[in-house]
């Protein structure tokens, strides 16, 4: 629900109503919260494919900006159109780019993520990777060093400190193998992405100089 308004305490631990209210000039009027809903019905199966996808697009939709051309030849001064992918590349469709900044050491942050589930769908809730070098054209990478989502320590670095418990009984069970991406090669550079993986990576680039 996007918004409750109750009288009387529900129960679940505030221990006062939820009369939430909004007071203008001495007049209080119950709270409104506006939303949207978004419907789709598909062939059985295929539910999934429209919720991770397009959902993405509307929680983190483009941005569009615009100027006003002047009479000083704007255009010969300015980028007009750009890519950061390879043209003749697309990411996967079951992959987004949650994160992509350029930090003050001229270091890149990337985090990669894919977006279904294991049986969202028969042929996107699967294994699949992701071209570093497609990425960023022109550009050579030095190095890609694996972190943790927080991008505070490397991932070897953290899982070394990983703590191991041990439960009474567990021994016992059956552990689930959670499936994960391999390491990445250094010379490829492709990053594999499991079911509702995360990976967090800083791009080391190697800028191209000329000597005059």
């Amino acid at each position: 629900m996007l918004h409750r308004r109750l009288l009387l305490d529900d129960s679940r631990g505030v221990a006062e109503a939820l009369n939430e209210t909004v007071c203008v000039e001495n007049k209080c009027t119950g709270l409104i919260i506006q939303g949207k809903y978004y419907f789709r019905f598909d062939q059985l199966g295929e539910g999934a494919r429209w919720r991770r996808s397009y959902g993405q697009e509307i929680y983190s939709p483009l941005l569009l900006a615009f100027a006003e051309e002047d009479k000083n030849h704007w255009r010969n001064s300015r980028t007009t159109s750009f890519s950061g992918i390879d043209s003749s590349y697309t990411l996967p469709e079951n992959v987004v780019i949650l994160t992509l900044q350029e930090l003050d050491d001229g270091n890149v942050l990337l985090r990669l993520a894919h977006l279904y589930e294991v049986g969202d769908h028969k042929e996107l809730s699967v294994m699949t990777s992701v071209e570093l070098k497609k990425l960023f054209p022109g550009k050579k990478i030095g190095k890609a060093t694996e972190m943790s989502l927080s991008a505070n320590q490397e991932r070897a670095e953290m899982e070394s400190k990983r703590l191991v418990w041990k439960v009474e009984g567990s021994a016992e069970e059956k552990e689930t193998k959670v499936s994960r991406g391999g390491p990445v090669d250094p010379v490829k550079l492709e990053v594999e992405l499991a079911p509702m993986e995360i990976r967090t990576f800083i791009i080391e680039l190697i800028l191209n100089r000329t000597h005059k």
